[in-house]
């Protein structure tokens, strides 16, 4: 039984560890998307842009699943 509850719990550390490596990514395209426009990353506006974009994706794709 133990080894059981050991397994399920291995399985959902690796499926939390894919969803936050993807939100990761996520970040990641949308930084590059708001540099590739000009904008500075020191910039407060590139962290808004970044912000925003980031999620108005999640947004989109959220209600897609809905």
């Amino acid at each position: 039984m133990s080894r059981i509850a050991l397994i399920l719990a291995f399985a959902a550390l690796l499926g939390a560890y894919g969803i936050a490596s993807a939100a990761q990514n996520d970040w990641g395209r949308a930084r590059l998307a708001c540099a590739d426009v000009g904008l500075d990353p020191g910039s407060s506006a590139f962290g808004q842009c970044v912000f925003d974009l980031y999620y108005s994706l999640w947004d989109e794709q959220n209600e897609a699943e809905h």
